[in-house]
């Protein structure tokens, strides 16, 4: 990618970009919401004080400690995902649905030997989604103030022909809806364009985003007199992010052009290897309170990206129809991205057949980090995130009731805005509020097997925009999401 297309993707940076590489991308793969087993979901994930969970290989790995045998487990998922759009007030709900498998794992003893302090050492081998890729958006309405072609126009001006980005204006320039003027020689390539359109038509978007992001862990922990748990966690990440969208424009109120309507294509596949490390201790005070804390360290991410894109505009010339089409080169990126680091603290306090937890996470998003070839558009990426985001302190708290062999549980979890906000009250995402999550869960446990079922209902706003807030305000988009887990157990 050149230093041209970069230069255009901070020129429009907005709620929604029209190239990777950005802020928003170090933000959303940072962003880290373990699905975990349906044990600990139903929990809202309030296990950092807590252990003999697969889920906790990738909270608090010193909760591998308590483990006292071979277990393997395995987690299944459905989830229905609601995206709803408020573009110029005009409300469309999309809905889809997918399946997941968010957990599996294997621990197993290496070590036990009840006549030294450390009575035990155990390893684990886990893979733990982390976040789900998956919405359909539909946004549609009028708009008289602005048109994508003011994109087009606005970044082609001032540059010939031989220097329009083969990405976006020069499908423009292609397609006859920005044009040079003539003269009796041909084109006067000089830089100025004029549009063959004018604002005031109906708009439509239609994004498609599925894929995934977790990691394999490999989990080491011991048990110091059953009092002090120790572990550490070596995790393999990855992600997978494929991004469809289809943007259209029509019913134009300039009835002097050739132009009937157009509809642009774009193509993003996204993945990512990374590595990171995770530590853990667990404090056993007494038969009724433990204390636990957890670091994570930063994941370095080695990014790969891949996209095209495709413009068709249809035109009509007295009774004559036609169209053009311009499809764009193949583009490949490589770059890394390095996500903040967590500090996880918590406690949880034990009564006869009652269990209360709760954690709280630190982390420092002003902190990510994103570097590529090119370095004054990564090194303008940085100071945006550094004068944009903020420190939160994300909290979950849950229970678990048993009722032998039957098992109740519920949980909260609340993660904070992550965006500074200045002293007019503007930040990066005025639409952008604090996701929550309820939860409820159900278990019955054996002597060698166990299941648990568990329903998550999370919700959170944020904005967004057709194309560039440059030229149109952001509007709200909601996402609500219902997620049933399914765990299957066995103790050998």
């Amino acid at each position: 990618m050149t230093k041209r297309i970069f230069s255009i993707a901070i020129l429009f940076s907005c709620i929604t970009h029209l190239f990777a590489q950005s802020h928003y991308d170090a933000f959303l793969y940072s962003e880290s919401n373990l699905l975990g087993t349906a044990r600990s979901s139903g929990m809202a994930n309030a296990f950092g004080a807590l252990g003999a969970d697969m889920s906790v290989l990738s909270i608090n790995p010193a909760g591998l400690g308590v483990y006292q045998s071979v277990e393997f487990s395995y987690s299944l998922s459905l989830r229905g995902i609601d995206r709803t759009s408020y573009f110029k007030e005009n409300k469309i709900t999309n809905s889809i649905g997918s399946f997941n498998v968010p957990s599996v794992g294997l621990v197993a003893p290496v070590k036990t030997d009840n006549n030294s302090n450390w009575k035990r050492f155990n390893i684990g081998l886990a893979y733990n989604t982390n976040t789900i890729f998956s919405s359909n958006t539909i946004q549609s309405g009028y708009n008289a103030n602005s048109s994508l072609v003011d994109a087009f126009l606005n970044s082609a001006f001032g540059y010939q022909l031989a220097e329009l980005n083969p990405f976006f204006e020069l499908a423009a320039f292609d397609t006859d809806l920005i044009d040079l003027q003539a003269d009796s020689s041909g084109w006067i390539d000089d830089g100025n364009y004029f549009r063959e359109v004018q604002s005031g038509q109906d708009q439509f978007k239609q994004t498609d985003i599925t894929g995934s992001s977790g990691e394999f862990v490999i989990s080491y922990a011991g048990s110091y007199m059953e009092k002090l748990y120790l572990g550490a966690t070596l995790g393999l990440s990855n992600i997978n992010y494929h991004k469809n969208s289809r943007y259209n424009e029509r019913n134009f109120v300039d009835t002097n052009t050739t132009v009937q309507y157009f509809d642009m294509y774009e193509n993003q596949y996204t993945t990512g290897s990374g590595v990171n490390l995770k530590i853990g201790g667990i404090y056993r005070a007494n038969d009724n309170v433990r204390l636990g804390l957890a670091w994570h360290s930063p994941t370095l991410f080695d990014m790969h990206d891949e996209w095209e894109m495709q413009l068709r505009t249809q035109h009509k010339f007295n009774d004559s129809s036609y169209a053009y089409t311009y499809t764009s080169p193949y583009g490949i990126y490589d770059y890394t991205i390095s996500t903040p680091m967590k500090l996880i603290g918590s406690g949880a306090v034990i009564y006869n057949n009652l269990i209360i937890s709760a954690d709280l996470e630190l982390v420092d998003y002003s902190t990510m980090k994103m570097t590529g070839d090119d370095y004054d558009y990564f090194n303008e990426q940085e100071n945006l995130i550094i004068t944009n985001y903020t420190k939160v302190i994300n909290s979950r708290i849950g229970a678990e009731l048993n009722l032998s062999p039957f098992i109740l549980r519920g949980g909260y979890s609340h993660n904070q805005i992550p965006y500074l906000v200045d002293k007019s009250g503007n930040s990066l995402d005025s639409f952008s509020n604090e996701k929550t999550s309820y939860c409820i869960g159900f278990g019955k446990r054996a002597k060698y097997r166990y299941f648990d079922l568990s329903y998550i209902f999370t919700e959170y706003s944020q904005g967004d925009a057709l194309y560039s807030t440059f030229y149109e305000p952001a509007h709200k988009l909601t996402t609500t999401t219902y997620t049933l887990m399914f765990t299957m157990g066995w103790k050998f």
